[in-house]
């Protein structure tokens, strides 16, 4: 696993999403590996990107739909299962599940190097859990709240969600499934956003808190 120095180094959303030049040509290539069955709603693409600075000993932790710092002690508890992997597989982000059958294991062997071979292993991409299913014409937001270090997933509309576009990076893509002329095409999807504003809250804000 990433530990807290190689965490703090992540680029902050903003940075990450600026640094993803080439989408197109790398969806049109990841469309069809996450499409396969037995991928297919486990793992998503994510930024691999940082919001808050670590501590020694500390991990980014989802309980919930609040994601935030937790010292998590060694060995890690069995309730505590990584959510999210860099393009070699090395976990970033982690998860609290309230029972055994919720454990997701990670992506396999097969699926890193297929994804790390298309991507580069030093890529801006990575891999993550699919995030819970979404009515039709909702997707989530992860909004920040920087005081608490904590960002928040909420449901909402895909269109019309009030929120500035130019606060807006996507964090999180799924993969879709639609028939083309009475073919099965794979298509890369937004499943999730990350809300920065830049009126209240810089780059630096958002990935860096207060060290008190």
């Amino acid at each position: 696993m990433l530990d807290h120095d190689a965490y703090n180094r992540l680029l902050p959303i903003r940075a990450a999403a600026q640094a993803f030049t080439n989408r197109q040509e790398l969806f049109q290539k990841i469309a069809p590996l996450l499409a396969r069955a037995e991928f297919q709603e486990k793992y998503c693409l994510c930024l691999v990107h940082s919001h808050f600075l670590l501590q020694p000993g500390e991990r980014m932790v989802a309980t919930g739909l609040v994601t935030q710092p937790e010292k998590v002690p060694d060995p890690t508890p069995s309730d505590i299962i990584p959510s999210s992997w860099t393009a070699t597989g090395i976990p970033f982000e982690w998860t609290r599940v309230n029972a055994p059958e919720e454990i997701i294991a990670p992506p396999p062997v097969e699926l890193i190097r297929e994804f790390s071979e298309i991507v580069g292993e030093g890529s801006i991409l990575g891999l993550c859990l699919a995030p819970g299913p979404l009515p039709e014409g909702q997707m989530w937001l992860e909004r920040l709240s920087p005081d608490l270090r904590q960002h928040i997933l909420e449901m909402k509309p895909a269109e019309g969600h009030c929120v500035d576009p130019a606060s807006i990076s996507t964090a999180c893509w799924g993969v879709k499934i639609s028939s083309d002329a009475g073919q099965l095409e794979p298509s890369v999807t937004i499943v999730g956003l990350c809300w920065c504003p830049k009126t209240s809250h810089s780059d630096s804000t958002c990935s860096k808190p207060d060290s008190t």
